[in-house]
Order: structure tokens, then sequence, then C-alpha cells
């Protein structure tokens, strides 16, 4: 029974260990493979940047009309260390240029949900 099954051995003469690189060649192989990973990946994630930054300027349009009829404009940026974590923020700027933190949206923004009557009052 501990004897090795004579079909799985294989030929003398058959080189069935595989194929012995070298260090340069294996170096060179993952290499490729990483850029060709990234070169993958890298129209995604742009895509995904790019329709959350759309979907978070039009949230954030809605909101600076609902919250601050004064604004001059609406402008919103991506934070990584917001008070809220990574997201994105939006401000309203006024005439002046001075700038009002209006809503935290996240990472992948929606369409502004409905303000409770409560919160109007805050």
């Amino acid at each position: 029974m501990s004897e090795p099954h004579p079909e799985l051995q294989g030929a003398d003469d058959d080189d069935s260990h595989g194929p012995v690189f070298g260090e340069r060649r294996r170096r060179a192989i993952r290499i490729t493979v990483l850029v060709a990973l990234c070169a993958m990946l890298l129209p995604v994630v742009l895509s995904v940047f790019g329709t959350a930054q759309s979907a978070a300027q039009r949230s954030c349009a809605v909101y600076t009309a609902q919250f601050d009829s004064d604004a001059a404009g609406a402008r919103v940026s991506f934070d990584l260390f917001a008070r809220g974590g990574p997201g994105w923020q939006c401000f309203s700027v006024g005439e002046n240029g001075t700038e009002t933190l209006i809503a935290e949206l996240g990472l992948l923004p929606g369409a502004p949900r409905p303000i409770d009557p409560d919160e109007r009052d805050a």
C-alpha cells in the first residue's frame, strides 16, 4: 500500500519538474503582471471617481439651494481625513468667497434625502 503508483511516476527522461527560470526573468514577469493589473484597474477607478464627483456636485447644488439661499455657488471636495470619515464634502460659497460646510456626502454620494421637520429647525 505504501508503494507509489507507477502511472503517477512518469518516464525517466521526462522533464516534468517545470521550467527553470532565472531571477531576472521572474522579476520581469512579476513587473509585467503588476503593470497589466494596474492597467486593467485604472479605468475602473477613474470611472467610479468621475461618477462620484458628478453625483456629489449635483447633490451639493440641491443641498446649497435648500440650506443657503444667499449662496453664490457650491463647491465639492474629496477629503480622506474628514470629520465623518473619508468622503465628499459640500460647501456653499458666499458672495465674498467664504465657504461654509453644508453636508458630508460620503464616499459614493446619492440623491439628497428629504429633511425631517425636526432637522429644519436646528
